[in-house]
């Protein structure tokens, strides 16, 4: 095969495979009911510690409640940019696994 003919398969396999998905819906519903579980226990915790600053007198200023929110935003953009690059990862290992057996069936 040229490196034309390569080229063209390499990407037609990782549209394909970026377009199937190795998921099936439940085990995607169970990930997201895990998501939504482990954000509100996170909303839980921030109401339970505003209350309780709030009752001791320790209430932080709006410089300091908008300091904690820029800390929780940086968290949850760092924990999507880690999910995304895992996902990234596994496709394109899934994508040179495709390749390589593409690759294999061709040249024999």
């Amino acid at each position: 095969m040229n490196k034309l003919t390569l080229s063209a398969l390499l990407m037609v396999l990782t549209l394909g495979l970026a377009a199937c998905g190795s998921e099936n819906e439940d085990e995607a519903a169970l990930e997201q009911a895990a998501e939504d579980a482990e954000q509100q226990m996170d909303e839980a915790g921030n109401a339970a510690e505003e209350t309780y600053e709030e009752a001791t007198g320790q209430d932080e200023s709006a410089l300091g409640e908008l300091q904690e929110g820029a800390e929780n935003a940086g968290e949850a953009i760092g924990d999507s940019a880690e999910e995304a690059g895992e996902e990234v990862a596994e496709s394109a290992e899934q994508a040179g696994d495709a390749i390589e057996d593409g690759y294999d069936e061709a040249t024999n």
